[in-house]
């Protein structure tokens, strides 16, 4: 068990690390996402910046023919590489390189357009232009933020908390800040297949981790409920068997054929001794039917309102207090069942209705060749008990019935039985006013 709680606390410690290890793991995708949508939008607010400076130009009477900015624009070799094939290229990752190139093809075209010689004649930005151009380009890179605003270094936003900032800087001087509405949407969007098998990967194993648990739990109780047991079935079975020895030792070592009382006495008390040690070892051959899974009944038809009068006569015989049974069952009723098992589940729900009745037990008994109910006075289930009366070594509490004595296997043994020849059985049951038992020899 030491061992068992050491690998149950490391495997608690690693599925915590993982889950913690996936959750950077996810914000750093998300990070990286994040920056290189701050690139696109950066190239977009300098293609927004560009648009809006030609038409200035162009508005001043600085272009050429046809409307025509011409611009200069120097370019070394280690700017756009070298003649190499595509093996080579692909090798050095040269599409991150050609990403490189154009956005300083557009940075030198902005430093172009702003260090035009007659500046003062273009006049100021107009941002609302600006911003226009910029929304648009946004949206052609399928980017569709709520806010988009543009401002001058002198009129930065006082509180852009809820937005994204970017600074625009044209050699290396800060131009304008943009501000747009997180593109969170976009990136999750981005992210959802990850997200989603992520997520699924962590339920899965949180609900294997607590049904692995759940059943480890319930084998424990199972297996502390078969230990009571045991203790419990050691203990009687020595009872019974150390009183008819004694029983029968005082005969054989003191005989006297003239005390018939005294010998009528001891034989009685033997017998009585064997019925009970009889009945418990029914119940350890009624607990070892869950392993017999290929147990196959032995059936035969059975007139069952004969049947019933034997199993009732018995039970009446063996129980400690009065009882009365009535039966009611058409004389040709009929059913294809083993006797021997059949017996004993019918046997073991009257003796139930006996044992949890008071001191006036009334049952009935109504039987035909689709059915049979076993019906009682006794002291009833309680509703929240009644899921659980089928499971081996349960046991409904009853706090003040401490005097009936049980393993909690007899209703275990019955469903067992039950379900073995293919039948369904039911309970109907309130406290303080009994319980009906009822078997169906047809399933519905």
């Amino acid at each position: 068990m030491k061992h068992f709680k050491l690998i149950l606390t490391s495997i608690r410690i690693i599925v915590t690390l993982l889950f913690a290890a996936n959750v950077v793991f996810m914000v750093q995708l998300y990070n990286s996402i994040k920056e290189r949508y701050i690139s696109d939008v950066e190239q977009c607010l300098s293609r927004a910046d560009q648009i809006e400076m030609v038409d200035r130009i162009i508005g001043a009477g600085l272009s050429g023919d046809d409307d025509v900015v011409w611009i200069s624009i120097g370019l070394q070799k280690s700017d756009v590489g070298s003649t190499m094939n595509a093996d080579k290229l692909r090798e050095m990752d040269y599409s991150q390189g050609f990403r490189r190139v154009d956005k300083q093809l557009m940075s030198m075209i902005a430093q172009n357009l702003h260090n035009c010689s007659d500046i003062n004649r273009i006049g100021k930005p107009d941002v609302s232009k600006m911003e226009e151009a910029f929304r648009r380009d946004l949206n052609f890179s399928d980017y569709y933020p709520q806010e988009v605003y543009i401002a001058e270094p002198d009129g930065r936003l006082e509180s852009p908390s809820n937005l994204w900032e970017i600074e625009y800087r044209v050699n290396g001087d800060l131009t304008y800040y943009a501000y747009i509405s997180p593109l969170t949407d976009n990136i999750l969007r981005e992210m959802g297949g990850v997200i989603t098998t992520s997520v699924l990967i962590a339920l899965v194993l949180t609900f294997g981790f607590w049904y692995l648990l759940h059943v480890i739990a319930r084998q424990r109780t199972i297996e502390e409920m078969k230990d009571d047991f045991t203790n419990n079935m050691t203990h009687e079975l020595k009872t019974p068997i150390a009183i008819a020895y004694a029983a029968n030792d005082s005969l054989l070592q003191f005989p006297d054929p003239t005390d018939e009382e005294r010998t009528k006495k001891y034989l009685t008390a033997a017998l009585e001794q064997l019925s009970k040690l009889s009945g418990l070892v029914e119940s350890i051959l009624a607990m070892s039917m869950e392993r017999r899974k290929h147990l196959s009944m032995a059936k035969e038809n059975i007139s069952l309102k004969y049947f019933l009068i034997n199993i009732i006569e018995q039970q009446k015989l063996k129980a400690e207090k009065p009882c009365d049974i009535t039966l009611e069952c058409p004389e040709d009723a009929i059913v294809e069942a083993d006797p021997t098992h059949f017996s004993n589940v019918i046997g073991n729900l009257i003796d139930n209705s006996i044992k949890y009745s008071g001191d006036s037990v009334h049952i009935a008994i109504m039987a035909n060749s689709s059915s049979i109910s076993v019906s009682d006075n006794g002291i009833g289930i309680p509703e929240k008990s009644l899921p659980d009366i089928w499971s081996k070594f349960y046991r409904v509490p009853h706090g003040n019935r401490a005097d009936v004595r049980g393993y909690g296997i007899g209703l275990f043994y019955v469903k067992s039985i039950v379900d073995k020849h293919g039948w369904q059985i039911s309970v109907i049951s309130r406290q303080g006013k009994g319980s009906t038992f009822t078997i169906n020899f047809l399933r519905q």
